[in-house]
C-alpha cells in the first residue's frame, strides 16, 4: 500500500509539473511560476489548478453557434430562457468571488511591494540580471497567480452562463425583431468582451497594487490605497457606460471600454512604480 501510494503521488506530481510547464511555456518569462521572483512570492502556492482556456474557447464557440443558428430559428432563444434562472442565481455568486479575487490581487501586490521597501530587499532583487520593469511585472504576476483558481472559475462561469442574460439585455436594447443581425452581432461581441475583460482587469488591479506599494513602506496603507483605486476605476467605468443614451453608443461602450481602458492604465501604473523605485 505504501509503494502504491508513493507511485500515485509521484505520478500526480509529474502530471502537475507537466501541466505547469505546458502553461508556463505560453507565458512571458517574467510571468512564469518558474521565474525566481514569482516563485519566491508564491512559495508553496505554486501548485495551483490552471485556467482551462481550451474549455473556455469551446464554450464560447458553442454559444456562438447558438447565436448564429438563432437567425434561422428565431424562437431558439426562448428555449434557453429557463437557463436564465440558473444565470440569475449563479452569476451574482461568481461576481462576489470575482470582486474578492480582484481585491486580494490588489492587496497582495501592494503588500508585497511595501514589504520589499520596508525591509530594503528591493535593491537585492535589482541585482538579478533582469530589468526593473520585469521584476515589477513578476511581482504583479505572483499576486495574480494566487487567485488563478478563482479567476478560472469566474471565466468558466461567464463563458457558460452569460448568454441568456445578454439576450435579455440586447433584446431590450435593440429589439431582436427589428434589428436581428445587429442584435446577434452585439451578443457575440459582448460575450467575447465579457470573457476577455476578466484577465485584463486582474492585470490592472495587480499593476495598481504594485504602484501603490511602491509609494509607501506601510503595507496597510498600500493595500487600502490599491483597493480604493480599484473601486474608483470600476465606479468610473460603469458610470460612463450607464450615462450613454443611444443604443449604438451604449453598445460601443459595453464592448470597447472594458477592453481599452485597462491597457493605458496598466502601462501608467508600472511606469509610476518604476520611476518611484529608481528615484530611491
Amino acid at each position: 500500500m505504501t509503494v502504491n501510494h508513493t507511485l500515485l503521488e509521484q505520478t500526480a506530481q509529474r502530471v502537475m509539473r507537466r501541466q505547469t510547464d505546458d502553461l508556463d511555456r505560453r507565458l512571458p518569462e517574467w510571468a512564469r511560476r518558474s521565474n525566481p521572483v514569482v516563485r519566491r512570492e508564491l512559495g508553496v502556492y505554486w501548485k495551483l489548478m490552471t485556467i482551462d482556456f481550451d474549455l473556455i474557447g469551446r464554450l464560447y464557440l458553442i454559444n456562438l453557434g447558438v447565436i448564429l443558428f438563432s437567425l434561422l430559428v428565431p424562437f431558439l432563444f426562448m428555449l434557453f430562457m429557463p437557463v436564465a434562472i440558473v444565470s440569475f442565481v449563479v452569476l451574482p455568486g461568481l461576481a462576489i468571488v470575482y470582486v474578492l479575487a480582484l481585491g486580494r490581487i490588489a492587496a497582495a501586490a501592494a503588500a508585497s511591494m511595501a514589504d520589499e521597501r520596508n525591509h530594503g530587499s528591493l535593491d537585492l532583487l535589482r541585482v538579478c540580471p533582469r530589468p526593473l520593469r520585469e521584476i515589477l511585472y513578476s511581482k504583479a504576476s505572483a499576486a495574480t497567480w494566487r487567485q488563478v483558481e478563482n479567476i478560472g472559475l469566474v471565466l468558466t462561469g461567464v463563458a457558460a452562463l452569460s448568454l441568456p442574460l445578454l439576450v435579455i439585455h440586447y433584446d431590450w436594447l435593440f429589439l431582436a425583431q427589428d434589428q436581428p443581425i445587429v442584435m446577434r452581432l452585439g451578443l457575440a461581441l459582448a460575450l467575447a468582451s465579457s470573457i476577455a475583460r476578466i484577465p485584463l482587469e486582474a492585470a490592472l488591479v495587480a499593476s495598481i497594487g504594485v504602484a501603490a506599494g511602491s509609494f509607501t513602506r506601510y503595507r496597510i496603507a498600500a493595500m487600502l490605497a490599491a483597493i480604493l483605486l480599484g473601486v474608483a476605476y470600476f465606479a468610473a467605468i460603469n458610470g460612463v457606460r450607464l450615462l450613454a443614451g443611444e443604443p449604438a453608443t451604449r453598445l460601443l461602450l459595453d464592448l470597447a471600454l472594458p477592453l481599452l481602458a485597462p491597457l493605458p492604465l496598466i502601462v501608467l501604473c508600472f511606469r509610476l512604480a518604476a520611476r518611484r523605485v529608481e528615484r530611491e
